[in-house]
């Protein structure tokens, strides 16, 4: 471990020490690293994690941009085990799209993409771009699919002071699912379709999103009758600024057919900024209510409610422009009722986390 955290703090002080650059006119490339240590009581967990990435973009004529982004994080070893190695790391291309201006307010956009109804789908491998350790949503998706190809249709507007960005989006998807319990399940994800608002001024942000699609799972189970399987999400998050305070909100509501559970997210934070020093307190609770054929083989065949609650408090200290510090203790409760009996099982951890969140 240490010679781990030694060879990446000597990768991070080159980082720091390079900003965003401007290669020509026409060519940007940005950056971003995220060095996670933290100390578990569940199954007494001490380790550091890394992750970062690039992005670039080609500005090929004043209508049309190239705009792409490589994420890299852990991946696993020979025993698959999570492993820091740079021989196992894992290489992810978040985005690859062409931006044409059709006009001074309109954008057509077409390529590959995350989920685009999330307020923090664009940053959400960012670090540096939230005030927490950690983000307060356990995934960016539905269960393992949070990437799609296809096209977008963005339109900006203005209505009394409020900058208003809606967007359409559109495509398919090719994800190996998770139905909660497991199970990994592969499917093509069609007819995606996804509407997202976003408002914002100096007092408030708001983004309101909705997403649909479909997917033929490619699986022969007997407790799946249909292999047909359709989806929605509701996702609603909000910033409030008062003062030196902002008041964060989040509710993403996932809808789902056969053996998939129905997901219910929400988180709230209250952080005060004063100078380069923001402490914070932030609450997340994840409920995942499971159709009584959610057995796919796993052990958690008759597991009915799924319920984990985290309490947060923290700090962050911006040292620079760059450079953000952060540190946080997070409580977690766990919860579980089945179909089978009036048992349940509860069982809690705390966690300490240290952060190191770079941009250049």
């Amino acid at each position: 471990m240490n010679k781990t955290i030694k060879r990446y703090f000597f990768i991070l002080l080159s980082a720091v020490s390079v900003n965003a650059e401007q290669l020509t006119d026409s060519i940007r490339v940005d950056g971003y690293l995220n060095v996670d240590i933290y100390s578990s009581s569940k199954e007494n967990i001490d380790r550091a994690k890394f992750s970062g990435g690039l992005q670039g973009r080609y500005q090929v004529s004043d209508s049309i941009s190239v705009t792409g982004q490589i994420h890299l994080k852990e991946g696993k070893n020979s025993l698959g085990e999570p492993s820091n190695s740079l021989t196992d790391y894992d290489s992810e291309l978040k985005w690859l799209y062409l931006d044409y201006y059709l006009f001074e307010d309109i954008t057509l956009r077409v390529g590959a993409f995350q989920f685009p109804i999330f307020k923090s789908s664009e940053t959400g491998d960012i670090g540096y771009s939230y005030t927490w350790t950690e983000s307060p949503l356990r995934s960016y998706g539905v269960f393992g699919c949070d990437d799609f190809e296809g096209g977008e249709i963005l339109k900006n507007f203005t209505y009394e002071d409020i900058d208003f960005l809606a967007q359409l989006s559109f495509g398919k998807s090719t994800n190996e699912l998770d139905s909660g319990v497991g199970e990994s399940l592969e499917g093509d994800v069609d007819n995606l379709i996804g509407l997202t608002l976003k408002a914002s001024t100096d007092l408030f942000k708001l983004n309101i999103g909705y997403l649909e699609a479909s997917t033929k799972l490619d699986v022969i189970n007997q407790a799946l009758e249909d292999s047909e399987v359709d989806f929605n999400m509701y996702a609603m998050e909000s910033e409030i600024y008062f003062d030196n305070y902002t008041f964060k909100a989040g509710l993403i509501k996932t809808n789902l057919t056969n053996v998939f559970a129905e997901d219910l997210n929400y988180y709230s934070s209250l952080e005060y900024n004063y100078n380069d020093i923001t402490p914070y307190i932030l609450y997340s609770n994840e409920t995942m209510n499971f159709k009584n054929n959610s057995n796919m083989g796993s052990g958690n065949a008759q597991t009915k409610k799924g319920i984990v609650e985290k309490y947060s408090i923290g700090v962050r200290y911006d040292y620079n422009a760059n450079i953000a510090l952060k540190f946080g203790f997070t409580q977690e409760e766990n919860r579980r009722t089945y179909y089978s009996s009036d048992s349940s099982d509860y069982d809690e951890s705390h966690t300490y986390t240290g952060t190191i969140n770079v941009i250049f």
